[in-house]
């Protein structure tokens, strides 16, 4: 019996050993159930005894503990990643993109490349969601090289990359909807060098690129965004740059290139559009972005452009000259408004609305602004001056500690230029930061300047000076000398006196309250070298996005996981009249909790607003006999002590009657 046991316990310990030699899989798979969507990134995280350093891993995926199994993209020569001699915990951050299928038996394989017969598979199968596509009327897929007209009388759906080549025109009509690829597929719309877009939608019919999940089912990152390159100048050797992710082909540069000679460029006219759920991941960490503008022109036009649910940045500009004005970004993962490689463009009105629990591992700013990404001084320098923007981060009380992955308001870096003026920060972990030698050297010579700005509600400094030893004169009261205007009260956001600029559903409303300290403290007066005094800037009295009329509404939509997305009814003209004087938006509907309702009265009328249940009984007499001015006009039902089922809401004007159905769902 002792030989007996003396042989059990020497193959228990050699079991053990080879056991541990293998690879140990944590997540995805560490737990039972664990639900990923498709497209979308999530950390590769395992154990591993092996000694020897630099051992290289393979990762693959299969709906069966036994496989098949298929390479992951970007996941195939991974490193251990911890130097413990013992025991280590790997983590390869996105490197585990899950796949466009569904499935509830989704598994992920490690095998050491060195010894394919040491792998490890994950312990419980993970479910792969992926949303059923919603209904479209026409296909756009491949390249377009003819002109091509885009009707709102239709739901397109992008198959893939669709790419508009010169000298090709995508014409889309005002109202037009635009969906992705099936979610985990990777689809954009991509407008390449010589070619161009007129999306001129307008403020009732913006035209719509988003997510081809069915409403209450978008989610950031479910297809690519809108990528427009042109032939501007960018500081990249040779003047010229590839998107990154792999899909470039240098025999072809037709696609995925950008980069020139004229700064005059003209990639086409974007005007009342919004991009939404953008931002999937070409390889582990590459995003793209909601808008990418590679070398875009100054020739373009860019106006009164939201983008929301970005899995990366939301607007993201390498070099290039074009202007823009009345720009969103509305819950961006990473950062809102990024420049690189010799931007030079000039941005005024723009509006950040950050949520609070969205943040990338990336650390998410508002601005981040490099002149490359090694802080060289390859011209043309990014030297972009943006003013008038409100940029409201994840923090309405400062007593609350903010999501780790936040940074700083505003952060410029690697020698860029970047300007900041007439702007308003509120509720941020902190402050500024202006990182390296060359840019503090630059801010100290005022090349770039950060002039009549109000930081309110920061929780930590102010100005944060990073990367090397500062110059002589650049200390962290510099922000504050009284000739900047800056004016820095870190106490609390509420000091800034906007409407409702932390909610985030479809009552955000980032406009200063009267009496706010922002009205009437502008300044366009240039002191220095930053043209802050150029004829393009409106010479507008309020710092920060607005003042108190509002330019969001009505075409802006700040509940678009919600929206349900219609092709426009043939007897609706571009500029949304009806019959009655009247447009109406209603979102969303159906509804539980709430629903906005927004209309605009074209002349001076008595309104009267009433709601109505199936059975034609009165419920709410919202308005009754009130003399209105012609402009936009918004309040919301609370639906919450509904019953489920039809309501109708009368808008009585002395133009006419119109009815609205809303459909409450419990």
């Amino acid at each position: 019996m002792k030989y007996i046991a003396s042989l059990l316990l020497a193959f228990l310990a050699l079991s053990a050993q080879l056991w541990a030699q293998n690879p140990r899989i944590l997540s995805p798979g560490g737990a039972a159930l664990e639900t990923y969507r498709a497209g979308s990134s999530y950390d590769l995280v395992w154990d591993t005894t092996t000694t020897t350093l630099g051992q290289r891993f393979r990762f693959q995926f299969g709906t069966s503990p036994s496989g098949p199994w298929t390479d992951l993209p970007g996941a195939t020569n991974v490193p251990d990643s911890n130097a413990s001699s013992t025991f280590r915990r790997g983590r390869f951050i996105g490197g585990f993109r899950a796949p466009s299928l569904q499935t509830l038996t989704g598994y992920v394989r490690m095998v050491l490349i060195s010894d394919t017969t040491r792998f490890g598979v994950s312990t419980n199968p993970i479910v792969i969601e992926r949303p059923n596509p919603t209904r479209i009327d026409s296909t756009i897929t491949g390249t377009i090289t003819t002109n091509l007209f885009l009707s709102n009388q239709k739901i397109y759906g992008l198959k893939g990359f669709v790419h508009v080549v010169s000298p090709a025109t995508l014409t889309i009509q005002a109202g037009t909807i635009i969906v992705g690829d099936t979610v985990g597929v990777n689809s954009a719309l991509v407008i390449n060098r010589g070619a161009k877009i007129i999306a001129n939608g307008t403020a009732t019919l913006p035209i719509v690129m988003t997510s081809s999940a069915p409403p209450g089912e978008r989610r950031a990152g479910d297809w690519g965004g809108l990528l427009i390159y042109g032939k501007a100048r960018i500081n990249n050797p040779g003047g010229e740059a590839a998107q990154e992710g792999g899909v470039a082909n240098a025999n072809d540069k037709t696609k995925w290139y950008y980069g020139g000679t004229d700064d005059n460029d003209n990639s086409g006219s974007l005007q009342y559009v919004r991009v939404e759920f953008g931002g999937i991941a070409l390889q582990p960490n590459q995003e793209l972005n909601g808008i990418t503008l590679g070398g875009v022109g100054r020739g373009t036009t860019f106006e009164r452009i939201q983008v929301s649910y970005s899995n990366d940045d939301a607007f993201e500009w390498f070099g290039g000259s074009v202007d823009g004005k009345y720009l969103i970004a509305t819950g961006t993962l990473d950062d809102d408004f990024d420049t690189d490689n010799g931007f030079s463009g000039r941005i005024q009105f723009g509006i950040v609305q950050r949520f609070k629990n969205r943040a990338d591992q990336s650390t998410s700013q508002a601005f981040e602004a490099d002149n490359d990404a090694t802080a060289t001084y390859n011209s043309p320098l990014s030297s972009s001056i943006f003013s008038n923007v409100t940029a409201i981060g994840p923090l309405a009380d400062t007593a609350n500690s903010p999501n780790s992955r936040f940074g700083a308001a505003a952060q410029i870096r690697r020698n860029s230029r970047q300007s900041i003026f007439n702007s308003v920060f509120v509720g941020w972990p902190r402050g500024i930061e202006i990182a390296q030698v060359p840019t503090m050297n630059a801010a100290l010579a005022d090349s770039l300047q950060i002039r009549n700005n109000s930081w309110y509600g920061v929780k930590g400094t102010a100005l944060n000076l990073a990367g090397g030893t500062p110059p002589a004169g650049l200390d962290a009261t510099w922000i504050a000398k009284p000739e900047f205007g800056n004016v820095l009260d870190r106490s609390t956001p509420n000091l800034a006196m906007l409407e409702n600029a932390f909610a985030e559903d479809v009552t955000f409303n980032p406009a200063p309250k009267t009496g706010s300290p922002l009205l009437g403290t502008a300044s366009f007066t240039k002191n220095g070298v930053v043209a802050i005094d150029d004829a393009y800037f409106e010479k507008v009295t309020y710092r920060g996005a607005m003042g108190l009329q509002r330019w969001d509404l009505p075409w802006a939509n700040y509940d678009p996981v919600n929206t349900d997305y219609k092709a426009q009814n043939p007897s609706r003209i571009d500029e949304g009249s009806v019959k009655g004087g009247m447009t109406i938006e209603v979102t969303p509907n159906p509804a539980t909790d709430r629903v906005r309702v927004r209309y605009e009265v074209s002349q001076t009328s008595l309104v009267s607003i009433r709601l109505y249940n199936a059975s034609g009984t009165l419920n709410t007499d919202f308005i009754s006999g009130q003399s209105q001015e012609p402009g936009i006009y918004e309040f919301i039902i609370d639906t919450q002590d509904l019953a489920s089922g039809m309501y109708f809401m009368q808008i009585i004007t002395d133009q006419g009657v119109r009815t609205e159905t809303i459909s409450v769902i419990r």
